[in-house]
């Protein structure tokens, strides 16, 4: 009895660790990204938003995100948006200058009218737009 008790011990120790439904590799992603300067998105777009004067409009990802964290600097606003199940992965960058990186790029129009510029680059993929006098920038 004794030593089911102690196997059982022992077998919590090894056994993987998750903390709030949250796993492993979500926790290590989620404190590199803090100590990097990210924090959820809603404060992280409230804080651009308070210093630029503007609305973002912010993008739905197409996919469920597990994580979702934002980081705000004076001009320019990142949010990053991961599904750490199936590895998905979308970087948004959103600032206030006038101008797109157009080289290499096929014009698109979005579905409101807008004219955006594509660019593939593999394994990534890039497309920018201007809306509401700021820069949109989705990587994938």
């Amino acid at each position: 009895m004794k030593m089911w008790y102690v196997l059982s011990i022992l077998l919590g120790f090894i056994h993987p660790h998750t903390v709030a439904g949250i796993s492993t590799p979500e926790q290590a992603l989620l404190e590199d990204m803090r100590e990097d300067g990210y924090i959820e998105i809603e404060d992280a777009v409230a804080a651009f938003e308070d210093q630029q004067q503007m609305e973002v409009k912010l993008p739905r990802p197409p996919f469920h995100a597990t994580i979702a964290l934002g980081k705000a600097s004076p001009d320019t606003l990142t949010l990053q948006w991961f599904n750490t199940v199936n590895h998905a992965h979308i970087r948004v960058t959103i600032g206030s200058r006038s101008s797109l990186n157009k080289s290499h790029a096929v014009v698109v129009t979005l579905k409101n009218g807008v004219k955006a510029f594509y660019r593939e680059d593999p394994p990534h993929h890039t497309l920018s737009f201007i809306s509401g006098g700021l820069t949109y920038d989705i990587h994938q």
